[in-house]
C-alpha cells in the first residue's frame, strides 16, 4: 500500500511514491498531465476553483516521482443546497428536480446529514471529472488511488467520499469503483459536436432534413435582415459584451453588475490569453445583437458565455448562428475537432449536432454512516 501525505502549497516537496494530499495544484500539474479533456488543465481548473468546497486540494498518487493518478476535489463539513455541487442533494435525489441523477439511485435518501459529513468531494470543477496523470487508464493504478484515498479520509475523519461529473470514457476507473464496492449513478448528460466535415453543407447533412431546413431557412432570414455572423479575437475592451451580458442576466431574473461583468471578462483575457478567445458575434449597422464566446484548447473550441440584445427583435433568432452554424463553419479551417457545449438544453444541443455522453457520480455502497 502507498505510503499517505498530507501537505500544505507552501511546504510541498518533490515526492516519489505514495499518497499525497496537497492544496491547490502541484506547480508541475501541466507538464505532469495530458489534459483531456481540456478542462483538466491548470488554467481551467483555477477558472472555477472557488466551486469546491473548503479551497482547492489535490488528491494525489505518485509511483518513482511521477504522478499517477490524480484528482482535484475539496472537503465538504455540510450540506450546501446547490444542486448540482452538493452531493447531499445529488444522493438524497433532491437535485431531481433541475435534472440530476432524476432516475437514481439515491444512497443518501434516508441518511441523517450528521453521518454523511465531513465528504470529501472528488471533482474537477468544470463539469467533467477524469483521472488524469500517467496511469489515469490502468485499473490497477485506478484500485490503488482509490484505496489511498479511503484510508486517508478515515484517517482523517472524513465520512464519505464522493465522486461527482465522471466521464464514461475512461471505464477502467468506473470498473475499479464498481470492484470496490461504490454505486455508480448516472448524472447528467453533457453535449459535444465532433467536427467530421470539411465545408458547412457537410455539417449540414449531420443534421436531419427538417433541421437542414430550417436551419437555412434562419440563415436566409438573417441575411434578408442585414445580419452579419462573423467571429474575431477578443478584443482589450469590450463594452458592448458586457452590455449583452447584463441583459442576459436581466432576462433570467437576476441583477445586472456591469462591473462584475467587466471583471469577468478581464479575469478570462489574463487567465486564458486574448489569443486563445474567440468572439462569433452577429451584427446589423455596426451594431451587436449578440455574441457567444468560446475558448481554443489545440483542438478543441469550448463555449463559456453568451450574451444577446433581447430588446431587439432582430436579436430574436440568431442566437443559434452565433452558438453552432458559425463556429461549426469555421470549425475545420482552425483545426478544431470537437466543440464543447456543456451540460443543460440537451435537445436543442442534439438537434444542432451535437452528441451526448453520460457524466457519472459514485459513492460507496456501503458507508459509515449505515455501518455505525
Amino acid at each position: 500500500m502507498a505510503d499517505v501525505v498530507l501537505e500544505r502549497k507552501a511546504e510541498q516537496t518533490a515526492p516519489t511514491s505514495g499518497f499525497v494530499v496537497q492544496e491547490g495544484l502541484p506547480d508541475d500539474w501541466d507538464r505532469q498531465v495530458t489534459p483531456t479533456p481540456a478542462t483538466l488543465s491548470a488554467r481551467w481548473i483555477g477558472l472555477a476553483a472557488p466551486r469546491l468546497p473548503g479551497g482547492l486540494r489535490t488528491f494525489a498518487l505518485y509511483e518513482q516521482g511521477t504522478l499517477s493518478v490524480a484528482f482535484t476535489g475539496g472537503i465538504q463539513d455540510q450540506p450546501t443546497g446547490h444542486p448540482r455541487f452538493d452531493p447531499h442533494m445529488i444522493f438524497t435525489g433532491a437535485s431531481a428536480g433541475d435534472d440530476i441523477a432524476p432516475a437514481g439511485p439515491h444512497p443518501w435518501k434516508d441518511a441523517d446529514p450528521a453521518a454523511l459529513f465531513p465528504c470529501c468531494l472528488i471533482m474537477f470543477p468544470n463539469y467533467e471529472t477524469a483521472p488524469a496523470g500517467r496511469d489515469a487508464r490502468d485499473p490497477e493504478a485506478a484500485r490503488r488511488f482509490i484505496t489511498a484515498l479511503d484510508i486517508w479520509a478515515e484517517d482523517n475523519g472524513i465520512r464519505t467520499v464522493a465522486y461527482l461529473y465522471l466521464r464514461s470514457d475512461h471505464p477502467e476507473f468506473a470498473a475499479a469503483l464498481a470492484e470496490t464496492g461504490h454505486t455508480l449513478i448516472p448524472m447528467v448528460d453533457r453535449c459535444d459536436m465532433r467536427v467530421t466535415w470539411t465545408g458547412f453543407e457537410g455539417y449540414l447533412r449531420t443534421l436531419s432534413r427538417n433541421k437542414r431546413t430550417a436551419v437555412r431557412r434562419e440563415l436566409r432570414e438573417i441575411g434578408r435582415r442585414g445580419i452579419t455572423v462573423t467571429e474575431r479575437p477578443f478584443g482589450d475592451d469590450e463594452p458592448e459584451l458586457i452590455a449583452l451580458r447584463c441583459k442576459l442576466v436581466a432576462k433570467y431574473g437576476g441583477t445586472p453588475d456591469p462591473g462584475r461583468e467587466a471583471t469577468s471578462l478581464r479575469y478570462l483575457r489574463d487567465h486564458f490569453g486574448a489569443g486563445d478567445l474567440i468572439v462569433v458575434e452577429a451584427r446589423k449597422a455596426g451594431r451587436m445583437l449578440a455574441f457567444s464566446l468560446f475558448i481554443r484548447d489545440g483542438d478543441s473550441l469550448t463555449v463559456l458565455m453568451n450574451g444577446t440584445d433581447y430588446d431587439d427583435p432582430d436579436a430574436s433568432f440568431i442566437y443559434f448562428a452565433t452558438m453552432f452554424y458559425r463556429p461549426a463553419e469555421i470549425a475545420p479551417a482552425l483545426g478544431v475537432r470537437a466543440i464543447g457545449y456543456g451540460i443543460g438544453t440537451i435537445a436543442a444541443k442534439q438537434s444542432r449536432g451535437c452528441a451526448t455522453d453520460t457524466l457519472y457520480a459514485a459513492v460507496r455502497a456501503k458507508q459509515r454512516w449505515e455501518t455505525s
